[in-house]
């Protein structure tokens, strides 16, 4: 009887012990996601900043249009990370297959510019923009359920007064849906931050 405690006591122990490395791989796991996330966050941010500023500070009618610049590996380089960023989310991230397909829809918004392959390029981009709003608005988790309506409806906004009211030109529209999706990953890495933060117990046995 003594011997079978003893057994039951070391066989609890162990799974204890594994249950805590399973724990401690599942938080690097979300911390990973996190510091991704905030990558793909800054790119969305900061590449109109960077087209503006090696383009000798020109504002061109939209974001595309920078593709034939002078040093135009600033608009290739950065669009590609963030394309190859999306579709990384999508694959490694559980249930979220369809960030692997608007990285996918911005790999298209790159490859095919507007001057060459305008009807693709358009596609792509309405494609890209547009399934941003849809993911927003269908999945959006904890802290982004409550700003979600506000997140669509910024990018809706943006693109409404583009195309129906011509109060700016394409740039500044799309660069606020950038700053719009990049909000929604930064709140998506604060939410996983907040996750990582609660300590994990156990079951008891």
């Amino acid at each position: 009887m003594r011997l079978r405690e003893i057994t039951t006591s070391a066989r609890t122990s162990v799974d204890h012990a594994v249950d805590r490395v399973a724990n401690q791989d599942q938080v690097q796991a979300v911390r990973r996601f996190a510091k991704l996330e905030r990558v793909l966050a800054g790119l969305c941010l900061f590449i109109p900043v960077l087209l503006i500023a090696f383009d000798s500070g020109s504002i061109r009618d939209s974001i595309s249009a920078y593709f034939d610049m002078d040093q135009n590996q600033i608009f290739y380089y950065p669009l590609t990370v963030a394309a190859m960023l999306f579709v990384v989310n999508g694959v490694i991230k559980h249930k979220h297959s369809y960030n692997a397909v608007l990285g996918l829809m911005l790999s298209g918004v790159i490859l095919f510019n507007h001057n060459d392959a305008g009807v693709l390029h358009t596609v792509f981009t309405v494609a890209f923009f547009g399934g941003n709003a849809v993911v927003i608005l269908l999945f959006s988790e904890g802290t982004l359920r409550r700003y979600k309506e506000i997140f669509v409806l910024g990018i809706v906004a943006a693109m409404t007064a583009y195309f129906v009211f011509d109060w700016f030109t394409l740039f500044w529209a799309e660069w606020l849906s950038f700053i719009i999706i990049a909000a929604h990953y930064i709140l998506d890495s604060w939410d996983r931050d907040c996750y990582n933060a609660v300590p994990r117990h156990s079951p008891a046995t």
